[in-house]
């Protein structure tokens, strides 16, 4: 009996898998301009009227991998989201825990997620919201909870934890950025330790609630 018209294929969500997988590795490993539709269907193995049948266009697939990359790091999210200590050391761990997961030497790093995330979602309108949906703000709406235990527990002064969120992440975002993801370690190098290590006692003195 033929498929019915518009019907998926048996295998349709395995293949898009595979699919994403492959294109997630060219797309992440940064090594030209933004890969053109056509390029993406070239990293996939397949035609580009099968990718569209997949995906639609350029957009949704930047769109899906994003989606895909926050759906297999939502347990290092969760471990993150917990105070790990009194609030001083346990700042200072979440940036170092920052830096040291942009770093992590998986297939797909952290890093070059957060940079490809940024730029496409700065150059590309339609893949600006999945950028912050996907990748920019589980980050801090981690960071958030984090923050919260520490409010309960009195160590923190109670605020806008969002704001204070944004006010920690921000510097070691742009920091880490600038010195792996932009040539900064080559031409204007820092000592990106000493500087999670600063920035963090900053957000401590501002923030840490009076004894």
């Amino acid at each position: 009996m033929p498929r019915p018209r518009g019907a998926r294929d048996a295998d349709y969500d395995e293949k898009r898998q595979e699919l994403l997988r492959r294109m997630t590795l060219r797309v992440m490993r940064r090594e030209s301009a933004r890969p053109s539709f056509r390029q993406l269907a070239e990293a996939a193995s397949v035609s580009v009227p099968t990718l569209r049948y997949y995906f639609g266009g350029r957009s949704a697939v930047i769109a899906a991998i994003l989606e895909n990359y926050l759906r297999d790091g939502l347990d290092r999210l969760e471990r993150i989201a917990a105070p790990t200590a009194p609030f001083e050391e346990s700042i200072h761990d979440y940036g170092v825990s920052l830096l040291q997961g942009f770093r992590a030497p998986r297939q797909v790093k952290l890093g070059d997620v957060f940079a490809v995330a940024i730029a496409e979602g700065l150059l590309d309108a339609e893949i600006g919201p999945a950028a912050l949906k996907f990748i920019v703000d589980p980050s801090v709406d981690t960071l958030q909870r984090r923050l919260r235990g520490h409010i309960a527990s009195g160590e923190m002064l109670d605020v806008d934890t969002r704001a204070a969120a944004l006010m920690l992440i921000s510097p070691l975002l742009l920091a880490i950025l600038h010195q792996d993801h932009m040539g900064g370690a080559s031409c204007n190098p820092a000592d990106l330790e000493a500087v999670v290590a600063e920035v963090c006692a900053a957000f401590v003195r501002a923030y840490r609630a009076a004894p």
